[in-house]
């Protein structure tokens, strides 16, 4: 058994070469009946012949395909597509042309012969739409045709095909047979057959069965049953697994169904250029290499394709050269103007020559016309002269210049007066002035005498005096014999009719703005007042919600509720404010001015839209102070019981101070710190004031507001000794109540000799003052503790 199987490794490797390109060409095939298009070709095996050899069966279907459309385009529609640059475009329209020539033959009741020299495919088309045009399916007229030997047609059993008399006569082929006077006749398959390799048999395109092929399977039945039927046994084993799991899986030892690597047992067709990519139940072939310079890798495909760099403009050509793109790269071809335009070395653009009369443009420069070349030109008894623009007939045998004679008495050249002869000038009705060898005419205003036509022409006035005509703001445009000024759109033509006048549109009307106008230059511009704005048309004035637009942007512009006005605005100020006389700015109402406090004890605190009546409530040991309503004085019967340093600990006296204000104080780089209160020691240098603050407690009024805590807040020395500043350093969110407690310790000669306490209050309003008034809002209130 071992002898034989390497009998069959040593006869395999001979004949898998056929069998090798025989999938490679199958697959090709199969790939454009799938796809539609022979890009991204895979092929049964990885090699660069399998390629090939895909890639030309892939396109022989892509061929037979096109013409199949151009055969049903010319029996459906009747007419061929004029497009032979997509893919097949050229094969589809010759196939279509051979089908529409067979029904005109037909339509036209003429012999359905085709002449020499068509393609096999065209032939194909040609006879088929013979046959479905006509009522028989064969022709037995044979037709002579005088460039060629005779054609006919023929039927004989299951072939039936077209072929020339000759080497065709014994039909060497399966199906269709041509004799084109080659080295051999040429043949050619009917639908759903494919040319063998022995080029006259056809094969099924499903099967591809050539003798070959069947050959190569006899070889492998045999070389099976020689083998123990290892073939089949492997054969029938993958049935079982495809019947009892997925494809691309397989039963592992617990009978469950797994994943088979293909990537792993090489059972994949991936080309070298590409990776295995293992997927359950399949694979992917992943490219590894790079594209090239000049290439781009198109993610879908996985193909590398060329990048324009023309169309992109990622070339350097110049100015002078001409851009065509390459595959990999571009080519910088010299740009090349015609005969009668000179290159501009600077931008490479083309510029028509503009010669004067009698030169012609030629390789960029101005070259003399030869009239003389032209025959006829002078009489038969005048020779023609060329001369630098232009050219003279002189008599033949005048040995004179033109314009001269030769006196017949002396033998001197003597100038002819034209001007004695009308038909010798061409001035009248124009007066002629004789001059050594000429003439000239006396030109109307407006036009100038050329001396080589002998002719009045119209003087240009705009170009010949460019600048010089008309304004500025106008354009000149020359007529016969003058010239006229047209002014720009806003300015009218004055009277010497060369300079421009502007329109005042405001005061004609034209302009039609809504609110002012004011004149410009040849225009105008409507301005709108202040809380408008000018509309799309330029002319009306539409008003500015001023509300509408602070609140898009994320801020107030009123401390109430804002109401918009034509032109302006005007805000309303919640309970407890006044309105100012700017609409706008919203005055705290001082409660504790107008209303007061009913309890004497009590002290009215005004807030920002509210007022509080505070009433002292002393704690123990502590007595009303008579002189401030906000003060409470230690007993003097509290150090009468305790010693010196116990007494020192307690406060001589607590007071409370209040302050109202709005919430988002604005603090920034510009402003670090608003004041608050502000509080003064001894200013004896022998004292020493020492300050302590803290948090008792953060009241907020609603559930969303953050409580203020002690960073917020931050202890500045003040300008004088013993003196401080409590300041706030953080914007405070409102409504809230937060409680201040400030300790105060006086020390005299190094010894502590008292202590203080003050209770700061501050009222957090609801309301933020206006973005308006922000740079104008200042604390004014300041409390100094003298002690």
């Amino acid at each position: 058994m071992r002898r034989l199987l390497i009998v069959l490794i040593a006869f395999v490797p001979a004949v898998l070469g056929i069998a090798e390109l025989a999938r490679c060409c199958a697959g090709g095939a199969r790939h454009y009946r799938e796809t539609n298009t022979c890009l991204n070709l895979k092929s049964i095996g990885s090699s660069v012949t399998c390629s090939r050899t895909a890639s030309i069966c892939c396109l022989r279907a892509l061929l037979d395909t096109s013409c199949k459309q151009g055969v049903t385009l010319a029996e459906g529609n009747g007419y061929c597509s004029m497009n032979v640059n997509g893919q097949g475009g050229g094969i589809e329209r010759e196939c279509c042309d051979c089908c529409l020539l067979a029904k005109d033959l037909v339509a036209n009741k003429k012999p359905c012969v085709a002449p020499p020299g068509f393609s096999s495919v065209c032939l194909l088309s040609f006879n088929q739409c013979c046959s479905s045009n006509s009522n028989a399916t064969a022709i037995p007229e044979v037709k002579l045709i005088t460039d060629g030997p005779p054609q006919t047609y023929y039927e004989t059993g299951n072939k039936v095909g077209t072929y020339k008399a000759g080497r065709c006569v014994n039909n060497p082929c399966d199906h269709e047979c041509n004799d084109r006077g080659g080295e051999d006749v040429e043949c050619s398959c009917h639908d759903g057959y494919d040319l063998g390799s022995d080029g006259k048999s056809c094969i099924e395109a499903s099967t591809q069965k050539s003798p070959w092929y069947r050959n190569i399977h006899d070889i492998f039945d045999r070389m099976k049953k020689r083998a123990g039927n290892f073939f089949e046994d492997r054969r029938h084993m993958n049935d079982i697994h495809s019947h009892l799991c997925p494809e691309g899986f397989q039963k592992d030892m617990e009978g469950r169904c797994e994943d088979i690597d293909e990537c792993l047992t090489l059972a994949y067709d991936c080309l070298e250029s590409q990776r295995c990519l293992n997927t359950p139940g399949s694979y992917k072939c992943i490219r590894t290499l790079t594209c090239g310079t000049g290439y781009a890798l198109d993610s879908e495909t996985e193909e590398c394709l060329d990048v324009d760099e023309c169309n992109m403009g990622a070339h350097d050509c110049g100015p002078l050269y001409q851009c065509r793109n390459t595959q990999g790269s571009f080519r910088c071809d010299p740009k090349r103007c015609s005969e009668s335009e000179l290159m501009n070395p600077q931008t490479g653009e083309c510029q028509s020559i503009d010669c004067p009369l009698g030169y012609k443009a030629k390789d960029g420069k101005c070259e003399d016309i030869d009239e003389c070349a032209t025959p006829n030109r002078c009489s038969i008894y005048e020779d023609c002269i060329n001369s630098p623009g232009s050219y003279r007939c002189q008599e033949k045998g005048n040995l004179c210049y033109s314009g001269y004679k030769m006196n017949v008495t002396t033998g001197f050249c003597i100038d002819i007066d034209e001007c004695a002869d009308p038909s010798m000038n061409n001035c009248p009705p124009l007066r002629c002035f004789n001059t050594p060898g000429s003439y000239r005419c006396i030109c109307s205003p407006g036009y100038e005498f050329n001396a080589t036509t002998h002719a009045c022409e119209d003087v240009d006035e705009c170009v010949k005096f460019a600048g010089h005509m008309c304004n500025m703001h106008a354009t000149c445009i020359n007529m016969p014999g003058t010239f006229k000024c047209h002014c720009k759109p806003g300015y009218q033509l004055s009277e010497d009719g060369r300079n421009c006048e502007d329109i005042d549109e405001c005061a004609s009307g034209i302009a039609k703005c809504q609110q002012t106008c004011v004149n410009t230059p040849g225009s105008f511009q409507c301005i709108c007042d202040r809380g408008y704005q000018l509309s799309s048309d330029e002319r009306t004035c539409d008003d500015i919600n001023e509300c509408d637009r602070f609140s898009k942007a994320g801020n107030s512009i009123c401390m109430g509720e804002c109401v918009n006005t034509p032109g302006s605005f005007k805000c309303t100020c919640p309970l407890g404010y006044a309105i100012q006389n700017d609409s706008v700015t919203c005055r705290d109402i001082d409660e504790c001015a107008t209303l007061g406090c009913y309890d004497p004890k009590s002290i009215c605190v005004n807030t920002l839209g509210s007022y509080k009546c505070q009433r002292i409530n002393c704690p123990p040991n502590y007595i009303p102070d008579r002189h401030y309503k906000n003060r409470c004085v230690r007993s003097p019967n509290l150090c009468k019981t305790v010693s010196v340093d116990i007494c020192k600990q307690y406060p001589a006296h607590m007071s409370w101070e209040h302050i109202a204000i709005p919430k988002h104080v604005n603090i920034s780089s510009q402003r670090t710190s608003v004041t608050l209160f502000s509080m003064k020691g001894p200013s004896s240098e022998n004292s020493l004031m020492q300050f302590e603050l803290r948090v008792v407690k953060a009241k907020p009024d609603k559930a969303n507001v953050i409580p203020a805590i002690r960073s917020n807040f931050l202890i500045q020395k003040g300008e004088t000794l013993n003196s401080a500043q409590i300041a706030l350093r953080d914007t405070l969110d409102g409504p809230q109540e937060v409680h201040l407690e400030l300790v105060l310790r006086l020390h005299v000669n190094g010894e502590l000799t008292s202590k203080y306490i003050a209770n700061l209050i501050i009222y957090v309003s609801q309301y933020r003052p206006p973005p308006l008034t922000h740079n104008h809002y200042h604390h004014k209130h300041r409390h100094h503790l003298l002690v």
